[in-house]
């Protein structure tokens, strides 16, 4: 594709906005493990504005991506990302709705390691996802990486 086709234009914002929600929840998480390891106590609670800041570039990347899959887009990275991002927004929306609602505090570890792990895992595959797309390995086809 030409590099000012605006198919590729639009296809480079939503990995964007990928990598950004990727970059900043990996973050988070790497500053969650390190309080859970060492609790930091009232000096983490930065990590809760930059967990909540974070879904703004994944909100984004979600209706971005969203928005590429209905203009007939066939590529399957998007559909990927789409998912990884929609699973990702259901499962915070489970966990607070289950903070809000319980009443028992005895279920402390259980909701800090689902504050910490889905994050990570992620982190990890929609970061994967769109450095591989910038890297060339999902932009090209595979036969024009050697050209």
């Amino acid at each position: 594709m030409p590099a000012d086709d605006p198919h590729q234009w639009r296809l480079n914002l939503v990995f964007g906005l990928f990598l950004a929600t990727g970059v900043m929840v990996g973050v988070y998480c790497v500053w969650a493990v390190a309080d859970w390891i060492h609790s930091q106590g009232e000096g983490a609670f930065g990590m809760f504005y930059l967990g909540a800041f974070s879904f703004v570039p994944a909100l984004l990347a979600w209706l971005a991506g969203g928005v590429q899959m209905l203009m007939a887009s066939a590529n399957r990275d998007v559909r990927f990302g789409v998912a990884l991002t929609t699973a990702h927004l259901v499962w915070w929306l489970l966990v607070v709705g289950i903070e809000i609602l319980r009443n028992n505090g005895s279920w402390g570890w259980v909701m800090r390691s689902a504050t910490v792990v889905e994050p990570c895992l992620y982190a990890v595959g929609v970061t994967y996802l769109a450095a591989g797309w910038f890297w060339g390995r999902r932009r090209h086809g595979p036969g024009q990486l050697a050209a």
